[in-house]
């Protein structure tokens, strides 16, 4: 038997799924109030949410996870010591280039 992990709320006889983190200041909080529980979960299925595992998450909140990922990535590489360019422009980091037979 499958796990539910959505929260879903009920008003007036309608459902809805609830976002799991709730991150965004843009976030609506919940996703469109339908006539059944497996039509609020078609519903942020269809809307693109994301499922965690623990929730759903907004698409709203998804992207500005991942863009507190990327300043993260980018204060790390910022905070490593810079290896120095070589000057003739060549890609030293490849470590084997392409095999070609001829």
């Amino acid at each position: 038997m499958e796990e539910k992990t959505a929260v879903i709320l009920q008003k007036n006889n309608q459902y809805a799924v609830e976002c799991h983190t709730k991150i965004s200041t843009l976030c609506l909080g919940n996703g469109e109030y339908c006539d059944s529980e497996e039509d609020a979960i078609l519903w942020v299925e269809y809307e693109c949410w994301i499922d965690s595992g623990e929730g759903w998450i907004c698409t709203t909140c998804h992207e500005m996870a991942m863009n507190n990922l990327v300043k993260m990535r980018y204060q790390q590489e910022a905070e490593k010591p810079q290896k120095p360019k070589p000057e003739d422009g060549l890609n030293y980091d490849l470590e084997k280039g392409i095999e070609t037979v001829l």
